[in-house]
């Protein structure tokens, strides 16, 4: 294989990451929109009470931290465990999305239930009992755009940009000096799972080519982009309705769009 292939294969690539993400941005900026209408109207309350209190930064970052030290001890200790949180997470994470975007009530006996939840849980079966590259990636792009719409709007723009910043240091020591986070990433995408999106590649024939004109043959990989590289950017453009107006987040969301080519 030459070179002018091997880079039609990266374009492709990056193009079907970009696009979910960009879909990713949209869903979730659209969930965030009505997240905060009910808000505003009384009729939810943000995770945090005061959403412009600093200290909120810092209790989702250390959050975050103890987060990942207890996926690195499933994966260490009790690795099938980690389907259970996976089914957690989708579920509660897209029951927010389907809730917002299709706000439809079915009565059922003397209880009312919404839609949006048996949609959750047939999502998280679906991801659960066929975890193929593509119900990894429609269950990665539902429950981010939830996730991203509930802490986008329990943040103020200035919370959001310290736990953005906060959140690179971290992320430097953990993938650079302790390197524990390249060790997590490579336990996690062994098998199709929703805490990243996956970019696979299709061959008729070959499953390995030369890489640069090389001879050595080297095995095509998917590559793959974790969902928080996906969620951080859409908290912080949700975040920004709150002082700002939708141009400000699409502004942000073309930023980080960028950011990622």
């Amino acid at each position: 294989m030459n070179k002018n292939y091997y880079l039609v294969i990266k374009v492709k690539t990056a193009f079907l990451i970009v696009a979910i993400f960009l879909v990713t941005q949209l869903l979730g900026l659209y969930v965030g929109i009505q997240f905060l209408g009910e808000i505003e109207a009384g009729k939810q309350e943000p995770v945090f009470e005061d959403p412009d209190y600093i200290g909120n930064s810092f209790l989702l970052f250390i959050y975050i931290v103890v987060f990942t030290i207890a996926i690195l001890l499933v994966v260490r200790f009790w690795k099938p465990s980690i389907r259970v949180l996976e089914a957690l997470v989708v579920f509660m994470s897209s029951w927010i999305t389907f809730e917002f975007s299709i706000p439809i009530l079915i009565p059922v006996g003397y209880w009312v239930f919404s839609l949006g939840f048996f949609l959750a849980i047939a999502l998280t079966a679906w991801k659960a009992l066929r975890p193929t590259i593509l119900s990894q990636n429609v269950a990665a792009v539902i429950s981010g755009a939830g996730a991203a719409a509930l802490l986008g709007a329990s943040f103020g723009v200035v919370p959001s940009l310290l736990f953005l910043v906060l959140l690179c240091i971290y992320d430097f020591v953990s993938v650079f000096i302790t390197k524990h986070m390249i060790h997590l990433a490579k336990e996690l995408t062994k098998i199709p799972m929703a805490f990243t999106i996956a970019s696979p590649h299709k061959f008729k024939k070959a499953k390995y080519f030369g890489v640069g004109g090389q001879r050595k043959r080297k095995k095509i990989h998917i590559f793959q982009l974790g969902v928080g590289d996906i969620v951080i950017p859409l908290m912080f453009s949700i975040s920004l309705l709150r002082s700002y107006t939708i141009v400000g987040s699409l502004l942000t969301i073309a930023g980080s769009t960028i950011a990622l080519l």
